[in-house]
């Protein structure tokens, strides 16, 4: 399983192959993953969008869809849940003040090819948002996976485990560090790939 956040709101990827080995046809409604951690504190994740090719480069938001008797269904899924419209309308604001403070310094030609940093403030606020946010915590972790179809007798519900050491969480944390520079806030860094974690059923 991939792990990342953006700006603390913690992200996952997981290749599912989902099939339908019953003899009618079923409609899934909804995927999520509900992450517990050995403390008994727990968040859900729905998956919201996935890759249709295992090249593509660009999501498709994920809708409820159809499988058919033996009809199989392959993809990278990406689970996060959007901000709360109060969170949304902060983090715009955020954004933008960093945005805005870091391209009003390139306007500068002595600046051209500098690395320009926003205000301390303005980054001081995003970091508070960030520490509201960030869930992904060292410790061992239980992972629900839950598939909700049209059909109650056909929901899924598997159970899988894994660990978050502690220098993860900390490699997770240190993305913080370029937000001074704009990099996971308006523009994707390259520096911040996420985690690669073993996942074990239980």
């Amino acid at each position: 399983m991939h792990l990342t956040h953006k700006v603390g709101n913690p992200n996952a990827q997981w290749h599912l192959i989902i099939e339908n080995t019953g003899g009618k046809a079923v409609r899934i409604k909804s995927i999520s993953l509900v992450f517990t951690k050995e403390s008994g504190k727990s968040f859900e994740l729905p998956a919201q969008n996935y890759l249709r090719t295992a090249d593509a480069t660009e999501n498709v938001m994920l809708t409820p869809f159809r499988l058919a008797p033996g009809q199989e269904w392959a993809h990278v899924l990406t689970f996060f849940t959007l901000f709360s419209r109060d969170d949304d309308k902060e983090y715009r604001l955020l954004e933008s003040a960093i945005r805005s403070e870091i391209i009003s310094q390139k306007e500068d030609p002595a600046n051209k090819e500098k690395l320009c940093e926003a205000d301390p403030q303005s980054v001081q606020r995003l970091l508070t948002f960030f520490e509201r946010q960030f869930k992904w915590e060292p410790g061992e972790y239980a992972a629900e996976l839950k598939v909700v179809t049209d059909t109650p007798k056909a929901n899924l519900s598997q159970h899988f485990r894994f660990s978050l050491f502690e220098s993860e969480s900390k490699e997770l944390r240190a993305y913080t560090e370029g937000y001074r520079y704009g990099a996971g806030v308006y523009w994707v860094s390259p520096a911040q790939p996420g985690l690669l974690v073993p996942v074990h059923e239980k």
